[in-house]
């Protein structure tokens, strides 16, 4: 887990100047390295590097890496769990190392075996190459985008980074906002696909790698799998034996490590899985929870029963009050670098944060609504046919009643539930599900957003529109089963820019690393292949994961609980302990009217405070926005 920034200049020779903005952009991002600093550059390449140590602690495993005949050097953050099967397969074909890291076995399987040898890493990583003869640069992000990796592409050339911080402390750059891509921020609560908030600067989009050289930049696809492709003919015990053989593979290799490390139990089935299998390798392997104040928000007295259930040795919980998390949401909010409305991000790097003086290293469970069907939307596809057959007018109608209900502040009211279910009618399918997970509706997004033209915020996913980026992404998996085409939605799109964005920031915030071996790509490829039975039935969601944890013996309120978000009651304590928070970065005459309409902004929280509306989403989203803008005002907003 580390840090890494980088410079490619197409024609002219890197000056002076250049280097120094360069060392200044590598510092930008310290807290995620805070073990060592390193950098390479000639005279058109420059590579930095921050490094916090996990595997190899010897400086000889420092970064920028070179191999023995000083032609390639590598800059990566993250880490390949398999490095020592790989290790051992290169020694039979003839490679000699010199440490014990997973960095020379990135490098050497490089050279082995060139691009074919990134189907082979089971990690997560953002990666830089560079080949001092041929001059070429290549830059690689992991399967399911567990790693951060920005970049520019410009004309004089390329420049990149784990977090945006580093491009925007960039001297002699000009920043602008991006306003469509702040629409579908607010929309979404996150920066998805590709997109930042600043004009210019991209994501590498997850399984794909930018290959720069002779002036140009180009993006490749590297890896895919797609739900319902090649789906097996299994039967349900082979299903969960192969399961858990993976499963538990995963977890075994996630567990390598020369510093201290332990699991993130939350007490839903994903992380309860993930220490079961870990105990089964190391009995005294540790866990850490967090406990809320409030009934609906705390799953502590689950986590409690996991532990006790496995004899697991130590278990710390850490009680998450009203002052801790208002801290934790100040921090967030004072060092992202990118606007990030979900509030687990909070949860996460509190958690993070408390377990630091213990390990540096945990295990979490992210990933497995994504693999297997695990989140409410998957309950709402049988009723499709229906609804999508209903009269407008009767559609209109039913709105109309839900909006009229009353509005609660707890976690996943019925009509809360309702009122986002009814948002993705009438649209096709492969767009609805943006529509379900949206803030708001686009009739509303319109209204809040008014320097956009109205055509912008349509429903049918028409180039230029708000849903073109979904259309685009969607294609592949068109025609396919409505449980395959939300699947695929949740992986290419939630998973990277939502669930592992907030992972990573939080981690890298307490120097930390977070792996997840749901995101094994074999247990990937083995659950995309799945029958759709195996994943969602009906009502029930992720039925393989239950089932394991069913034959394992776990609580049945472990695999039998309703889901919960790991978040606090944001909605509630935005009339509350948050109120004097929103109330500054909200205030009238701070809003951007380039961006947003003041006065509709100010509505949606009146009707929040008086529990008229649920409107928290768009309440923490753009407070989150609003705190990024003042910690970086360079980025002009035309």
């Amino acid at each position: 887990m580390c840090g890494i920034f980088g410079r490619v200049s197409h024609s002219r020779a890197l000056s002076p100047k250049d280097i120094e903005g360069c060392r200044a952009a590598t510092a930008a991002i310290a807290h995620r390295g805070p073990d060592a600093a390193g950098e390479w550059h000639d005279s058109h390449a420059f590579m930095g590097h921050r490094r916090l140590t996990i595997i190899d602690l010897s400086a000889a495993a420092n970064q920028p890496f070179h191999d023995e005949s000083g032609r390639y050097v590598l800059s990566y953050n993250g880490e390949i769990y398999n490095y020592l099967e790989l290790r051992r397969e290169l020694e039979q074909a003839g490679v000699r190392f010199r440490t014990e890291s997973d960095t020379e076995v990135l490098l050497a399987a490089w050279i082995q075996w060139g691009e074919a040898a990134l189907t082979r890493f089971d990690g997560m990583f953002a990666i830089a190459i560079h080949d001092r003869k041929t001059k070429q640069h290549i830059l690689i992000r992991d399967a399911l985008g567990q790693k951060p990796l920005y970049y520019h592409a410009g004309q004089d050339g390329v420049v990149y980074a784990s977090e945006l911080r580093s491009l925007l402390a960039l001297p002699g750059f000009t920043w602008r906002l991006d306003k469509s891509a702040f629409a579908r921020y607010l929309m979404n609560s996150y920066y998805g696909w590709d997109e930042t908030p600043v004009q210019g600067i991209k994501k590498l989009l997850p399984g794909c790698l930018l290959r720069i050289e002779a002036g140009q930049a180009t993006r490749e696809r590297y890896w895919e799998s797609l739900p319902g492709d090649g789906v097996m003919d299994i039967a349900e015990g082979e299903a969960v034996a192969e399961f858990e053989r993976l499963f538990d593979t995963s977890c075994e290799i996630a567990m390598r490590s020369d510093v201290p490390y332990g699991v993130f139990l939350s007490g839903g089935i994903d992380s309860s899985l993930v220490l079961n299998a870990c105990h089964k390798s190391n009995q005294a392997v540790r866990s850490f929870s967090v406990a809320m104040g409030e009934a609906d928000f705390d799953e502590s007295d689950k986590a409690r029963l996991m532990v006790g259930a496995l004899g697991a040795s130590e278990h710390n919980i850490f009680t998450m009050d009203q002052a801790a998390v208002t801290q934790a949401v100040d921090d967030v909010f004072a060092n992202s670098d990118e606007p990030h409305g979900d509030p687990g991000f909070v949860n996460t790097l509190f958690l993070a944060r408390a377990c630091k003086p213990h390990v540096t290293v945990a295990l979490a469970g992210d990933g497995g609504d994504e693999m297997f069907a695990g989140y409410a939307p998957f309950q709402g596809l049988a009723p499709v046919p229906w609804l999508r057959a209903m009269p407008s007018p009767l559609m209109h109608l039913f709105k109309h009643m839900t909006a009229a209900m009353p509005q609660p502040d707890s976690y996943m009211s019925l009509a809360f539930k309702m009122k986002c279910y009814l948002q993705g009618f009438p649209a096709k399918d492969s767009l609805r599900y943006s529509l379900w997970l949206a803030s708001l509706e686009l009739s509303q997004l319109a209204r809040i957003c008014p320097g956009l033209p109205r055509e912008f915020f349509s429903p049918h996913g028409e180039p230029d529109s708000i849903l073109a980026p979904v259309a685009e992404m969607m294609r592949p998996v068109e025609g396919r089963s409505q449980q395959q085409m939300l699947l695929y939605y949740y992986q290419k799109l939630f998973l990277p820019e939502f669930v592992c964005m907030h992972t990573d920031r939080a981690a890298m915030q307490a120097a930390m690393e977070v792996r997840s071996p749901f995101l094994s790509v074999p247990l990937i490829e083995f659950a995309n292949r799945l029958p759709d039975r195996m994943k969602a039935r009906g009502k029930g969601l992720k039925w393989l994961p239950k089932r394991v944890a069913a034959k394992n013996n776990f609580p049945e309120a472990i695999y039998r609980q309703k889901k919960r978000g790991f978040t606090f009651p944001v909605a509630r304590w935005l009339k509350g302990p948050l109120k004097d928070r929103m109330d500054d970065l909200l205030a009238p005459e701070t809003l951007p009217e380039q961006l947003v309409d003041p006065a509709r902004i100010i509505e949606s929280r009146d009707n929040h405070l008086g529990g008229r509306q649920n409107n928290y989403r768009l309440l923490y989203s753009l407070m989150a926005f609003q705190a990024w803008r003042r910690r970086y005002p360079e980025v002009e907003i035309s």
